[in-house]
This record gives C-alpha cells, structure tokens and sequence, in this order.
C-alpha cells in the first residue's frame, strides 16, 4: 500500500484501485474521479468512497 499510494503521489501511477479498507485514511490531492466496482453496503461506506473527490473546498 505505502509504495504504490507513494508512487501516485509522485506521478509515477495514474491510477489507483483500493478495497474499502485500503482506502481509508487515503489522502491525495486532485483526486477527480472514484469509480465503484460494486455498491456499498451501507450509505456510509458510499459518503466515504465519494468523499475522496471533495476535499479541500472542492465540489465532489
């Protein structure tokens, strides 16, 4: 997890696939898009997922 969310950071990787778990606590700027490959179970796990395009006074 730490290499590859490290190479994202640095441009090395565009893209980043994550469980719900490995996602959590997963910080980067510009994120611009979360694609699910299935539904959440709950609404909080799916705020969560999305959350991840509205940080930092950015629309999401």
């Amino acid at each position: 997890r730490d290499l590859a969310l490290a190479q994202l950071k640095k441009g090395e990787k565009d893209i980043l696939v994550a469980t719900d778990v490995a996602g959590r606590g997963i910080d980067i700027k510009d994120v611009s898009m979360v694609l699910n490959y299935d539904m959440a179970k709950t609404i909080q796990d799916y705020t969560h997922r999305i959350g991840r395009t509205g940080r930092a006074g950015k629309a999401g």
